[in-house]
């Protein structure tokens, strides 16, 4: 499976930089919201290829947070 960090909000086609490890895709988003504080960072993944697209943690300030049920389903 692969993770993506993108700014929330951000269209879901914009994946940017894609890494294999969760940790590695939680580490780069508590990083880039340190960097940016006040700014919310989603790790995003798709349950297959033709699944819908889920966020499982976001991040802000550093901290990482699990996104649970109904919100990690992409607008």
């Amino acid at each position: 499976m692969a993770w993506w960090v993108a700014e929330k909000g951000s269209p879901s086609e914009l994946l940017g930089q894609t890494e294999i490890s969760q940790e590695a895709a939680k580490n780069l988003a508590a990083a880039k919201s340190r960097a940016r504080p006040g700014s919310v960072y989603q790790v995003r993944y798709h349950v297959n290829a033709n699944g819908a697209t889920e966020v499982r943690w976001e991040a802000i300030d550093g901290t990482v947070t699990e996104v649970t049920g109904a919100a990690q389903k992409r607008p």
